[in-house]
């Protein structure tokens, strides 16, 4: 299972090296910021409620918490390289359509936790912690779309 995280850590790291804006890196962007920590935190939210179950496991399983956390997880990742994406593509279209995509993922991942805690108490901490930070990114992305949106 670290080998999963490390994996997913060293394709972070790999994004935020590749790519850059004409301003500044976008590992620098600070919604590209608040996307790595809210898959920090869906990744040690996701390991509290598998009780360090595999990965890989987690959308076979028959326990719908551990699907719901798959999804999350998955959900989460997705939101850096989108965001470099939309960053690095010269395509209008790619950036409107990628831009789309973040925010359907902001309102599933608000979807997932509450799921989440309709079924899980445990998790409570993480959820509150992990909807405060997408709360934040929300504004973020907003303000970056926005930006996004003018210069296309």
């Amino acid at each position: 299972m670290c080998a999963i995280f490390e994996l997913s850590k060293a394709l972070m790291k790999k994004i935020t090296t590749t790519y850059s804006t004409k301003y500044m890196s976008v590992n620098e962007l600070p919604v590209y910021k608040k996307a790595i920590e809210i898959f920090s935190l869906s990744r040690e939210l996701v390991r509290l409620l598998s009780a360090d179950q595999n990965i890989l496991e987690l959308s076979r399983s028959r326990d719908r918490i551990d699907r719901i956390s798959d999804y999350l997880l998955s959900a989460s990742l997705g939101l850096a390289p989108r965001i470099a994406m939309v960053e690095s593509s010269a395509d209008p279209l790619v950036r409107l359509n990628s831009l789309k995509s973040i925010h359907q993922a902001t309102g599933k991942l608000q979807k997932y936790c509450d799921q989440i805690e309709s079924r899980n108490d445990q998790a409570r901490l993480f959820l509150k912690q992990l909807r405060s930070e997408l709360g934040q990114f929300r504004k973020l992305q907003s303000r970056w779309a926005g930006r996004v949106r003018e210069l296309n």
